[in-house]
């Protein structure tokens, strides 16, 4: 199965669910951030088109937003994930050079 797939299947049904939290919760901006990170990653089909959206997760914290009790663990799986996929980029990468 590609990389890509992978990540969709890990990721993905986690960000729908964030995504609808925050509409949810009224949170536009967060939403569309979180919606533009879910379209990239849908979007991706080779190892160099996931790094944007897995650089984006695990730097979510980075970014500033606050989020609810109820989003907060879905963010932590997200970032989790994002992070041992992104180890497996790296894990890629470093085999390629």
């Amino acid at each position: 199965m590609q990389r890509s797939t992978v990540a969709r299947n890990a990721i993905g049904p986690l960000l729908d669910q964030l995504i609808v939290q925050l509409e949810c919760e009224g949170r536009a901006t967060q939403r569309a951030y979180f919606n533009r990170i879910r379209t990239s990653l849908n979007t991706a089909r080779h190892d160099i088109e996931l790094a944007t959206p897995i650089l984006e997760l695990t730097s979510t914290h980075a970014v500033g937003f606050r989020f609810s009790e109820e989003s907060e663990p879905l963010i932590a799986r997200i970032v989790e994930k994002a992070a041992e996929l992104g180890m497996l980029l790296d894990e890629i990468s470093e085999k390629r050079q």
